[in-house]
């Protein structure tokens, strides 16, 4: 796949297009800022087009849209004695317009500027009547569009009201506008992007949901379409859990809990210590039972600080058990392509060793060489390459236990 690049000034009007590049890095994004950098000759009338406040738009061959589009919000010049001789060469990079939604924050009351929001309630509550699609037209409607206070208001925008996905609630204080948004997608599946329309020379809003492409867009090793895939176990970092409640000494009370089945599959015993001392249950020494701490405490509390124990306890399990994830690295070939075939937010099926697990395609980082073909393209499909990654050791562990079948059969 082939790309070019057009950009646009300050007023959002096409100034021209750049066809000489060193190289193009980018990164689109589900919900999130994408980023993108050109590396060029500096001197050149291509790198006097760029300038602060304009930006750029990235296109796919045979795909109408732009695939990214966003501000620029750095210049770097790069001059060594080796590679960027001359003139040097120029970085030029920013963020996608995406990046609008981390730009404003939800005011407790939008309505009223900043002097006069000690009269706004103390939170704010979002109507379960509007369907996510009108929420988040709203929250960005208020904070930077037609409905914005005058200082608020982003000028290029085009705001577009949708009625899409199943109704939601929440509470809003001051909260950023795009982790916001991230939050509802979890909840209701609506996702939206900000993008550049060369028709109108306006920002579009565009709100989506989802497609499920699972049974057309597929990567498998057979399919010519991945270039490297990896999976790992993990044992356990803990399987028993000692939480350690109020009392003290010979009368302080302690809860175990013991995940059996990984001990049994791993061979592993690993004990973790959980200090909870505002848990207020301690031991009877006569009876080996716990009791209250606090003779005055109702059944309902004594009960609430008994789960409270089993709560802790489960939750540091949680954070030392088995896990298991997997990377893939797909590559475009002609009859599965990024862009023209699947975007952000689509869901794709990943067949590794006679196992297959679908799952949304959360981010694609882009490089393409000076000639304008794509020499690098790496989705990241669910939590893969992220902080959090999903925990997926059932779907690995399958994927262990086929490929020891046929290796067994061969």
């Amino acid at each position: 796949m082939g790309y070019r690049v057009e950009v646009f000034d300050k007023a959002m009007k096409r100034v021209g297009e750049i066809d000489e590049w060193i190289s193009l890095d980018f990164t689109v994004r589900l919900l999130q800022a994408g980023i993108w950098q050109l590396l060029i000759k500096d001197g050149t009338p291509q790198a006097q087009l760029i300038e602060k406040g304009g930006g750029i738009a990235i296109y796919q061959d045979g795909v109408t849209k732009p695939i990214l589009s966003g501000q620029v919000d750095v210049f770097q010049k790069y001059w060594t004695t080796v590679q960027h001789t001359g003139p040097g060469s120029l970085y030029i990079g920013g963020k996608c317009h995406n990046q609008l939604a981390n730009r404003r924050l939800a005011f407790p009351d939008p309505l009223r500027p900043i002097t006069e929001q000690y009269k706004a309630p103390k939170v704010r509550y979002v109507h379960r009547a509007e369907s996510a699609g009108q929420l988040i037209f709203r929250e960005f409607d208020m904070a930077m569009g037609s409905a914005a206070l005058p200082d608020r208001k982003v000028a290029g925008l085009n705001l577009v009201d949708r009625k899409l996905g199943l109704p939601t609630d929440d509470v809003l204080r001051w909260d950023v506008i795009g982790p916001k948004i991230e939050e509802w997608y979890e909840r209701r599946k609506v996702a939206y992007r900000f993008i550049y329309n060369p028709t109108t020379q306006l920002i579009d809003l565009e709100l989506f949901q989802p497609r499920d492409r699972s049974k057309d867009v597929r990567f498998a090793t057979e399919l010519g379409n991945l270039r490297e895939y990896i999976w790992t176990l993990n044992a356990p970092r803990a399987t028993r859990a000692i939480v350690g409640c109020a009392g003290e000494g010979q009368e302080r009370y302690y809860y175990q809990r013991i995940d059996k089945a990984s001990e049994a599959e791993w061979g592993i015993s690993h004990e973790i210590f959980v200090d909870r001392r505002d848990i207020p249950v301690k031991i009877d020494r006569a009876t080996g039972k716990p009791v209250r701490e606090n003779p005055e405490m109702t059944t309902e509390e004594f009960q609430s600080a008994l789960y409270a124990a089993e709560e802790a306890a489960e939750e540091a399990l949680r954070e030392g058990e088995k896990d298991g994830n997997f990377q893939i690295y797909p590559i475009d070939t002609e009859d599965c392509a990024f862009g023209r075939d699947y975007f952000v937010g689509d869901i794709v099926t990943v067949a590794v060793d006679g196992t297959e697990y679908a799952d949304v395609v959360r981010e694609v980082v882009v490089s393409v060489d000076d000639g304008g073909k794509a020499t690098d393209i790496k989705p990241k499909i669910g939590q893969q390459g992220t902080g959090e990654p999903l925990n997926l050791y059932k779907t690995v562990f399958d994927m262990q236990r086929k490929l020891r079948k046929l290796e067994a059969r061969m």
